[in-house]
Order: C-alpha cells, then structure tokens, then sequence
C-alpha cells in the first residue's frame, strides 16, 4: 500500500507564506479561508527561545478521524493514501473540524460547508506537484511517498519537531528534516527575571 506525504525542511522555511497564498488562489478559496497555514513555532532549549516557520496542511492520516466521524461519509482515502472530501456529500456540520487534531478541515464561510488540502490530486495524476510545492522560493516543500508502512532510512527525517504538539493517534503522515540551527533559525536569550517587587533590578 502506498502512502503519500509531504516531507517539509523546516531549516529552508522563510515564513513568507507563499505556499499558503498560492494555494488559496489556485483552489479558489474564500477570503480569509487557508487549507495551508505558516505559524511560527517558538520553544526554550537550553535558556534560548528556538524559533522557526512550520508551513502545515492536511496531515493525511493513516487513521484519520475524519473518515471515521463524518455521518454523511463524505470522506474517503484513495489507494495512495490521499484523504479527499467530496463537497457533493457535506452538510457543514462541522464534526470533522473538531474531530481533526491538526484543524486541517476548514469551513467555507459563503457556502457553509468544508473543504482542506487534498495535495492537488488532480494535478498529482497528471504528474504535477500541488501548487504549494512550486510555489516555495526555497524548495522547503516536498513530496514523499512510503510503501507497505516502511519508513524511509534517512536519518534527517523525522515524525516529530520540537515545540511541536507529539499528536500520534491518527498516525499523521508529514515527515520533517531535522531541526538544525542554521541561518534561518533565531535563538534569544531568555530574560531575567525579575527580583522582589516593584520593578525590581534585572
């Protein structure tokens, strides 16, 4: 069985939210309404705030909760893992944007109704990449492909960053270079707290 995925380099990510912007035109979308999203990820290591883009969709779960909670069964996973939402079937009850760990599952506020990233699989099955990919200026943005569950052997790839919620129940397919600190990645000391009261020295 085939699983495809998105492997993001982190290390490469400018946060100019390129990718989220060329996604929303190139589908459509309503104002205000994003299938891919840019956050900054900020955590402390070692008395340094760690901060980074993460560029995030649709995590394309092996098990996701959205085909297993949808009641109009407006879900389905195609053979190469591809978790699609047929608009025809949804009502807009909105069970799988609570159920979705990742808030992958976006409401449309003109219609009412759902929609997220479906990795482009209509340009994906012409042998293009999704408009996210070949919008990144850096190439930050890839495409992975895992056959039969097995797990690639490049050590630079990871399931999990740190500052990172660990959510693995839904078994999300993402992968990720590891973190490295690089050009891209800003460290600030920590401050000092403050001692006693009334605005005390640093």
């Amino acid at each position: 069985m085939k699983q495809m995925s998105f492997l993001v380099d982190v290390n490469l990510c400018l946060g100019c939210r390129s990718c989220q912007m060329a996604c929303a035109a190139n589908r459509g979308l309503a104002r205000g309404v994003f299938w891919r999203k840019v956050n900054s990820i900020e955590y402390v290591n070692q008395g340094k705030i760690i901060k980074y883009y993460l560029t995030s969709a649709c995590y394309q779960c092996e098990n996701p909760e959205c085909i297993r909670l949808c009641p109009q069964k407006a879900y389905r996973k195609r053979q190469d893992g591809i978790v699609i939402l047929d608009s025809a079937k949804c009502n807009g009850c909105g069970i799988c944007i609570h159920a979705c760990p990742f808030e992958a599952p976006v409401r449309d506020p003109e219609t009412g109704l759902t929609g997220k990233c479906d990795y482009c699989y209509t340009l994906l099955d012409r042998g293009l990449n999704p408009y996210c990919i070949d919008a990144c200026p850096v190439q930050a943005l890839h495409l992975l492909e895992k056959i039969n569950g097995e797990e690639t052997t490049d050590s630079t790839i990871v399931k999990i960053l740190p500052g990172v919620p660990k959510i693995q129940l839904t078994r999300p397919s993402v992968r990720y270079r590891r973190l490295n600190m690089g050009r891209q990645i800003m460290r600030f000391p920590l401050p000092r707290r403050k001692e006693g009261f009334g605005g005390g020295g640093l």
